[in-house]
């Protein structure tokens, strides 16, 4: 590799001939708009049969509109409402609605932390 201005490849990371890669290509508007599907049918979901959707070419803005998946907002709900999900399911997506709800739950954990210490306590007879 010389020394000159504009090299044909990007070197990325800490080195070493693995992170050496041809430049990439400059994008224009027209690669990142969202192609038409052109098949006759299409798939969404995760797969299975169940997941497979005739295609009307007449109207491609329901193929598209059914592959196009967004995640719900988070905004805007009120404390009256409920907790929600989020994501594909499991206690890490739950959301909890009520904003005391969290205070709640740490002044409990702290009435159980210190019931921890005066049993550690007690068992090594420090308990007076």
């Amino acid at each position: 590799m010389g020394s000159g201005g504009d090299s044909a490849v990007t070197h990325t990371g800490r080195g070493g001939a693995g992170n050496i890669k041809p430049k990439s290509p400059s994008i224009k508007p027209i690669d990142l708009s969202t192609p038409t599907l052109k098949q006759s049918t299409y798939t969404t979901g995760r797969g299975g049969t169940g997941n497979m959707a005739r295609n009307d070419p007449d109207h491609p803005e329901i193929a598209r509109a059914a592959q196009d998946v967004e995640a719900p907002r988070a905004t805007g709900k009120t404390s009256t409402e409920a907790n929600f999900h989020v994501g594909r399911g499991g206690a890490a997506n739950v959301v909890r609605s009520s904003e005391d709800s969290g205070a709640t739950q740490r002044s409990g954990s702290k009435e159980r932390a210190a019931h921890l210490v005066d049993k550690g306590k007690e068992m090594l007879g420090l308990k007076k």
